[in-house]
């Protein structure tokens, strides 16, 4: 059985930049938490301080992973639009060939 998909090229290409976009901004938050588990394990008590500390490096950790995920998505689409556009000129290019390999003859 034949089915067809069908895709809006452009709107996935607007996707793959605003996950990329958001990979960015995964990323910045994470290294905000990084920093911030260092702060915490300074400004509290021991014990208190080490679990803030240990919660906040494994939520960097976390959003790392998320962010990094997250590019690889939006890379991938990116990638596939690309690849798309390419097999359909060349599709387009082909079938404008065969068109003038056939000369019209009046009877």
């Amino acid at each position: 059985m034949s089915s067809t998909i069908s895709a809006q090229l452009d709107s996935i290409d607007a996707l793959a930049g605003e996950l990329t976009a958001l990979a960015g901004a995964l990323s910045d938050d994470a290294e905000r938490c990084a920093s911030a588990a260092g702060a915490l394990a300074a400004g509290l008590n021991r014990d208190e301080g080490l679990t803030a500390a240990w919660a906040a490096g494994t939520w960097a950790a976390l959003a790392r992973a998320v962010a990094e995920a997250t590019h690889a998505v939006g890379s991938t689409l990116g990638a596939a639009v690309v690849s798309y556009r390419a097999a359909e000129a060349a599709r387009a290019e082909s079938i404008g060939r065969r068109r003038l390999e056939y000369v019209a003859v009046a009877w």
